[in-house]
């Protein structure tokens, strides 16, 4: 199967930011597909973090009204970028 790359800008728009609870939801939710996901700010896209880590994901430090962009590679990616689009979009459930 063909390899495909997804990207798409998020907003971290939860009050707490990005914080242990829903990074750990975040985890369990990339886990989920084969592709290789991960986070960067636009700014600094060398430093991406991986969506599989909670710590990774912790280091990003971001807070309401972050802007990142999500990068999903792999044969299920389009999914991927869609289900992690749509849960920065509900807020992390919160």
């Amino acid at each position: 199967m063909a390899q495909t790359k997804c990207n798409a800008q998020v907003t971290v728009s939860s009050p707490l930011g990005l914080h242990g609870r829903p990074a750990a939801m975040l985890v369990q939710l990339a886990s989920k597909y084969r592709s290789k996901i991960s986070l960067c700010r636009p700014e600094d896209p060398d430093e991406p973090a991986d969506c599989r880590s909670i710590l990774s994901l912790l280091v990003l430090a971001a807070t309401q009204g972050t802007d990142l962009l999500l990068c999903a590679e792999g044969e299920d990616a389009p999914e991927a970028v869609a289900a992690i689009t749509e849960f920065f979009s509900q807020s992390f459930q919160e």
